[in-house]
């Protein structure tokens, strides 16, 4: 998958973005992958739990919120534009914020 400048190669389990490639943990890499076969829409923190942890979200919610910190440190903090968007009251979704 290609949004913007990122680069998701599922086959590779490669990430660069703007050229610069970017090391994920195989979770963050899983968290990624989620939120780039749905680009644009909104993933709930129930799904995110269940895909990446099999489990019920109401098991500890703060451990999704946690993988989308460290996820973003990478994926979103070292460049201008911010690909990963919290939707408040819904999950995340992972687009420029004008889709």
């Amino acid at each position: 998958w290609t949004i913007q400048d990122l680069t998701v190669d599922s086959a590779r389990r490669r990430v660069t973005r703007d050229g610069v490639k970017i090391e994920l943990t195989p979770q963050e890499f899983a968290l990624l992958e989620l939120l780039a076969r749905r680009t644009g829409h909104p993933v709930t923190r129930a799904r995110i739990a269940e895909e990446l942890w099999d489990m019920a979200y109401a098991a500890d919610p703060n451990l999704v919120d946690v993988a989308v910190r460290r996820l973003r440190r990478k994926v979103d903090d070292p460049f201008t534009v911010k690909l990963i968007r919290t939707l408040r009251g819904v999950g995340y979704a992972l687009g420029p914020a004008d889709e």
